[in-house]
């Protein structure tokens, strides 16, 4: 089966490439047919470990040694431990049976996590080249309550074209949903952005400038064909220009705290701002913002179709047919009540409830807390078995 970093591999090289299935098939030694379902992927491989992986000799002493390398840090620096000292003192005081090549291959990893490796960005870009995308934090009175919302941040660096946008979080499905509106917006996808290591794109951060990102986050950027390119750990500084676009969006857009019955209105007034903006001269040129983005479009990638904007979650549906979510209840029809193989897909504003491959139910999302939300449709092959009165039948919301 391949991998999502395979399919993203062969999807490149076909759409922007422009090999041939035919080429592919001989230059990757695959088939033909493995090849055509790799370009029509568009979800993440399903193979999935019976039990987690695990390593009994070292897994029980791991935080032994690493309150130990902890300790080290404020230790003078030729009174730290060695990998070497470290398994004479687990053998010693713990009565460690493993060998010392387990202790410090742990240890190179730990340290290889711990480190801030040197990169650098480039000063000067080309059109469509390079984006840089961040998150902010503001206050908003909605419907009167002071509410923390988050600020989807991107901008092309070339032209300084930006695009800002509201969400009521940031979890992965607002990431996926901000991106998609943002290359809408500029009429394509730059080729490569850069981003902080967040935990919706990011699942570790390995030596240098290597990660392993996040598999859903690997089919989003490889459906759209851009490449990520991550900030060294505590190094915001290299993505300068969206940190500032953060600073800007706060004190010119959203001042004084705004105030609005609903966010989409929010988002409407932010995307004139985004207009306007491109008044703005770019600093060190003539040129104004909406004149170089006349150029950097002609050079971003085109957008080669929609990509579900979704964050998948396994749930179950209980003997009431609702399946919990975060924690809010959801129906689904009474003839799954029981079912445990049930896929939640997460958008922003909906929520829909997969089971065999099909959608069995679409409820608008609630971000309020404790409530349980119902579609009468649900319950009618009940009411009708047990002769109920429609009447009886759970109220829409509660």
């Amino acid at each position: 089966m391949l991998k999502m970093a395979n399919i993203e591999l062969i999807r490149k090289l076909h759409f922007k490439e422009g090999r041939s299935i035919r080429q592919l098939a001989k230059d990757l030694t695959l088939s033909r047919q493995t090849i055509r379902k790799a370009l029509q992927q568009n979800e993440i491989p399903t193979y999935q470990r019976s039990k987690p992986v695990t390593n009994p000799v070292i897994d029980p002493v791991k935080p032994i040694i690493i309150r130990w390398l902890t300790d080290d840090e404020t230790a003078p620096l030729k009174q730290r431990h060695s990998a070497a000292q470290i398994h004479r003192r687990l053998v010693k005081e713990y009565g460690f049976k493993g060998g010392e090549s387990t202790v410090r291959r742990f240890v190179r990893q730990y340290k290889q996590l711990k480190e801030t490796p040197n990169s650098s960005i480039p000063l000067e870009f080309d059109p469509g080249e390079f984006a840089q995308f961040d998150w902010g934090e503001i206050i908003v009175l909605l419907n009167g309550i002071e509410t923390k919302v988050m600020l989807f941040c991107m901008r092309l660096l070339y032209s300084r074209k930006i695009f800002v946008k509201v969400f009521q979080h940031q979890r992965q499905e607002a990431l996926f949903q901000g991106h998609a509106d943002a290359f809408d917006y500029f009429g394509g996808v730059p080729k490569t952005i850069v981003y902080d290591n967040m935990k919706t794109a990011v699942k570790k951060v390995l030596e240098g400038t290597k990660r392993e990102e996040q598999e859903a986050f690997i089919q989003f950027r490889s459906y759209y064909l851009f490449d990520a390119q991550f900030c060294a750990p505590a190094k915001g500084n290299e993505k300068g220009q969206v940190e500032k676009l953060v600073q800007t969006a706060r004190a010119q857009f959203l001042v004084p705290v705004p105030q609005v019955s609903d966010l989409q209105v929010l988002n409407h007034y932010l995307l004139e701002q985004c207009d306007a903006y491109e008044e703005t001269y770019v600093p060190k040129t003539k040129e104004q913002v909406g004149e170089r983005f006349l150029q950097e479009k002609q050079q971003l990638l085109p957008i080669i179709g929609t990509h579900p904007c979704a964050r998948k979650v396994r749930a179950s549906v209980n003997s009431l047919s609702l399946v919990n979510f975060e924690t809010n209840a959801y129906s689904v029809p009474t003839r799954y009540a029981g079912r445990k193989d049930a896929q939640i897909n997460a958008y922003v504003n909906h929520i829909e409830i997969n089971i065999d491959g099909n959608c069995v139910a679409k409820h608008e999302r609630s971000y309020e807390k404790l409530q349980e939300i119902f579609e009468v449709d649900h319950y009618l092959d009940e009411l009708r078995e047990n002769q109920y009165h429609p009447a009886c039948a759970p109220s829409s919301k509660s």
